[in-house]
């Protein structure tokens, strides 16, 4: 009776072992759209080391530039935080974790990336096409003690 059940539980664990795979976490294919509020000009920008953008021209204090396209980059579905890669056109490279501020995984097509002043980077998923956020800018001046003359329309 014990050899049938030795049998059995080794049976039992092989067929377990055999569908026992580390699975993959589900990604979403997005299209990258940069927005720079700040006073530095981008010539690259990568997210989890796939670019998501390339040459945002620097703001005037207010205004904001880029707008653009580039396809395409693999996200893990529901990430909160992911490594965005900047490197400016005048001075070094450098990392940054930016935490995904709204996640809308239905049809999602773009992650956006909000270059704010002072380094900040705050990144969004989205099912439709976005516009720049007068709200991050607002919030990110009051937190820095900025009081712009004037907040520019897109550039």
């Amino acid at each position: 009776m014990s050899k049938y059940i030795s049998l059995l539980l080794a049976v039992t664990a092989l067929i377990t072992a055999s569908g026992c795979k580390a699975k993959e976490p589900a990604t979403v294919s997005l299209t990258g759209i940069v927005y720079n509020y700040s006073q530095e000009g981008y010539v690259s920008i990568k997210i989890n080391g796939k670019s998501a953008g390339a040459t945002v021209r620097k703001t005037e204090m207010g205004g904001v530039s880029g707008g653009s396209g580039v396809c395409c980059f693999d996200l893990p579905v529901g990430a909160k935080q992911v490594e965005i890669e900047l490197e400016p056109s005048l001075s070094e490279g450098y990392k940054t974790t930016a935490t995904i501020e709204k996640w809308w995984p239905d049809l999602a097509h773009y992650g956006v990336v909000h270059i704010l002043p002072g380094r900040k980077v705050v990144m969004e998923v989205r099912s439709v096409h976005t516009w720049p956020r007068k709200d991050l800018m607002e919030s990110r001046f009051k937190e820095l003690g900025i009081k712009p003359s004037k907040i520019y329309t897109l550039a």
